[in-house]
């Protein structure tokens, strides 16, 4: 997985920039096959902002959080991030108008059937 995550006005640091690779592998491994993702941070007096883009197969989700500091604006981008991914995952494995799986009848009930 391809990862971007800038700043806007500054560096990033180490501890920031871990939170995010974390996250995203975590979600990686939770929702599948994330190619890339790009991360923008902006700080400002008031409040931290964050916005992300993740590319997965045949889509793109994106998703921008505030809070008072920037963890807590982190955190709140995962959970929207993740809810979107859960969302996708649950669309594919559930597609409407999919054949249901087979169930298995008792060879004695088959027979009562036919005879």
């Amino acid at each position: 997985m391809k990862v971007s995550i800038n700043n806007r006005h500054s560096k990033v640091s180490p501890a920031i920039q871990e939170k995010i690779e974390q996250w995203l592998e975590t979600s990686q491994n939770k929702y599948g096959e994330i190619s890339s993702a790009q991360v923008i941070i902006e700080q400002s007096d008031r409040q931290d902002e964050v916005e992300a883009t993740l590319h997965i197969k045949g889509k793109d989700v994106f998703a921008k959080a505030t809070g008072e500091n920037l963890y807590l604006a982190i955190d709140a981008l995962s959970d929207k991030i993740d809810r979107q991914l859960a969302k996708i995952k649950e669309k594919l494995t559930h597609k409407k108008g999919a054949q249901k799986p087979a169930e298995l009848i008792d060879e004695k009930e088959l027979e009562a059937e036919f005879a």
